[in-house]
């Protein structure tokens, strides 16, 4: 959070509907700061259903790796071993 030259994302598959404002209110309980929190919304941006959480984090992800294609690198953290 405190290195400005980074990006920092909140990324989960829960849906917007049901835990935007709780995640929120984690994340600010902690006093941790995301540049983006992305939950799984209903329907995508172009209008897309993703079939599964992985299905919407490799969308996700594969628009924040061609929004920032001048990164020199990627770290992801993953609490779930089969991920």
């Amino acid at each position: 959070m405190e290195q400005k030259d980074a990006l920092t994302v909140l990324l989960t598959g829960r849906s917007e509907a049901g835990f935007a404002e709780i995640i929120k209110r984690m994340a600010a309980s902690q006093n941790l700061e995301f540049d983006l929190i992305g939950l799984k919304p209903e329907v995508g941006p172009n209008g897309q259903r993703f079939a599964s959480t992985m299905n919407f984090k490799q969308n996700f992800l594969e628009d924040l790796v061609f929004t920032y294609e001048q990164a020199a690198e990627i770290r992801v953290y993953e609490d779930r071993v089969r991920q």
